[in-house]
């Protein structure tokens, strides 16, 4: 199984976020955390066999990272096929070795890089036309590694009304980079795939309201065995729900029965307006082309269309 691929840009350090300290050096262990033999040989970058398919480190770093195939180290994991040569290269494959969800990305030496890169997030998706839209990074594996945003902006009496859409891991540097920028205020979460580490966050940030529709709300005893229960608005019926002047939930039902999209006007993100669909639609590479994800939905019918 593999996750949508996503937005990716790169911010400079004018962002002004503050960054972290951890690096990741190579594991000499075996097993799991053995080097992937389908990783380019000699290469400072190394791939383990902990990985999970989600696409993170292929779509943030694609002149280094591919996927294994029948004929390549197997089926179904990311390896390195290529070190990266420029710096731009590095620097986007440091990047996903941060965001990685079950930390499966290391280098053999030292990279000086990497502190940097680690502290970069959130990262602006496309600085022309989303100016105000940022990726997390951080993907949790309790999401099978969803792409969560941050995206920056005010109310209308000027202060911070920052949106955070689906949960990222919560890392106490990232959290840091994003009380400086303002906190977050909103949480919409997508479906419950894509809790992950929502109430960390809460926990963190208590102010912030966190927007789910209640068909997908479960308890501890429910897969994903995470409680949802305290999630504060809840919305009920097909909608749509304006949460804020720009601010749209609209009900996408299928790939799970409480799917939920949201939509910004230019004027939250200051620049294009956006639609973030969660699974509800996304890229395949398999096909080509946007996909519903029906295979993984609760309900095939909900999928290609309520009744």
């Amino acid at each position: 199984m593999r996750r949508a691929a996503a937005f990716l840009a790169l911010v400079g350090a004018a962002a002004g976020f503050r960054r972290p300290l951890g690096l990741r050096m190579a594991s000499t262990a075996t097993g799991p955390r053995a080097p992937h033999e389908a990783n380019v040989a000699n290469a400072n970058f190394y791939v383990d066999k902990r990985c999970i398919d989600c696409d993170v480190c292929r779509w943030m770093a694609p002149a280094a990272f591919g996927r294994t195939s029948p004929t390549v180290g197997g089926a179904g994991q990311s390896y390195v096929y290529a070190e990266p040569q420029t710096p731009e290269e590095k620097t986007a494959a440091l990047r996903a070795m941060s965001a990685c969800p079950t930390a499966s990305i290391h280098t053999r030496k030292p990279e000086a890089a990497a502190r940097d890169a680690a502290g970069s997030f959130p990262l602006v998706v496309d600085a022309a036309r989303l100016p105000r839209v940022f990726h997390l990074g951080y993907h949790s594996e309790a999401s099978f590694g969803a792409t969560s945003y941050f995206v920056a902006t005010k109310d209308a009496g000027g202060d911070p009304f920052n949106i955070m859409f689906d949960s990222p891991r919560y890392v106490p540097a990232l959290a840091k980079n994003l009380e400086a920028a303002g906190g977050v205020q909103l949480m919409v979460v997508s479906h419950k795939d894509d809790v992950a580490e929502m109430n960390k966050w809460k926990a963190r940030f208590p102010d912030m309201q966190r927007v789910m529709h209640a068909a997908d709300v479960r308890g501890e005893d429910r897969w994903p065995y995470i409680d949802m229960t305290g999630v504060e608005q809840q919305l009920t019926g097909d909608g749509p729900w304006e949460l804020a002047p720009g601010v749209k939930v609209v009900h996408t039902p299928g790939h799970s029965a409480g799917s939920i999209t949201l939509i910004l006007s230019g004027s939250v993100t200051g620049g294009d307006g956006v639609a973030f669909t969660g699974d509800h639609l996304a890229l395949s590479a398999r096909l080509g082309r946007l996909d519903g994800f029906a295979a993984y939905g609760d309900d095939h019918k909900l999928q290609v269309g309520k009744s």
